[in-house]
C-alpha cells in the first residue's frame, strides 16, 4: 500500500507527513483513496522484476581515449509482458573505478529517435553499505505497450579531471503504474582510459 500512497501524494501535491487518509478501499486491483474531499482511483496490477528487459552494452562497451570524447551506446528496452506499462522511467547509476570523486561525466539520452535530454549526475560517496557512485534523477520514457521493443541511445563523455578506468553503469527501470517497484536493470557501461 505504501507504493500506491506515493502515487497519491504526487497527484495531490502534498508531503507524506501532512497526509491523513480518510478512507481506503481496495477491491481486486482497484484502489480508491480519499483525502479530504478529493478522491483518487487507481487500477493497479501486480508487477515483478524482469518486466522490463534490455540488451545492455557489455559486449560492445565503448572506451574514451581522451577527455571530451563523445561515447555513444545503443540498448534495447523491452516490455517483456503482454500488459502495457505506463509512466516508464529509469535512473542511471555509474560506479567509478575508485571512491575518488573526480569530475562528473556528462550524460545525454534519447528514446526511439526523439529529442535529446540531459541527465544530471549527482555524486554519492561511499558508505559502509554502498560503493561510491554517480546517480541521475528519473528519466521518463513514457508508455510501453506489451511485448514491444524500443531503442535507447545514450552519450557519455568524460571531462579532464574524471577518474580514469571502468565505469560500471546500470539503468534501473520502473513504471509509475507499478508503484515505483524496480522492474528491470540494464547494463550500460563505459571506460575512460585517456592516453
Amino acid at each position: 500500500m505504501i507504493e500506491y500512497l506515493q502515487c497519491v501524494l504526487q497527484q495531490f501535491g502534498r508531503r507524506v507527513e501532512l497526509i491523513r487518509l480518510d478512507a481506503v478501499r481496495q477491491a481486486g486491483h482497484e484502489t480508491v483513496i480519499i483525502v479530504g474531499a478529493q478522491v483518487a482511483r487507481f487500477t493497479l496490477r501486480p508487477s515483478a522484476y524482469g518486466e522490463i528487459t534490455g540488451s545492455g552494452n557489455l559486449s560492445k562497451m565503448p572506451t574514451s581515449t581522451k577527455a571530451g570524447q563523445n561515447l555513444v551506446t545503443y540498448t534495447t528496452v523491452r516490455n517483456a509482458k503482454s500488459a502495457p506499462l505506463s509512466g516508464v522511467f529509469f535512473d542511471y547509476q555509474m560506479v567509478p573505478p575508485s571512491n575518488r570523486k573526480g569530475a562528473a561525466p556528462t550524460v545525454w539520452w534519447k528514446f526511439n529517435g526523439g529529442s535529446w535530454h540531459h541527465l544530471i549526475m549527482t555524486w554519492h560517496p561511499a558508505t559502509q553499505s554502498s560503493t561510491a557512485q554517480w546517480v541521475s534523477g528519473d528519466a521518463v520514457l513514457g508508455n510501453l505497450p506489451g511485448f514491444t521493443t524500443h531503442t535507447l541511445e545514450m552519450t557519455v563523455d568524460y571531462p579532464s579531471g574524471a577518474t580514469h578506468g571502468f565505469y560500471a553503469g546500470t539503468l534501473l527501470a520502473g513504471a509509475k503504474t507499478c508503484g515505483y517497484q524496480l522492474l528491470g536493470a540494464i547494463t550500460v557501461s563505459t571506460d575512460y582510459l585517456p592516453r
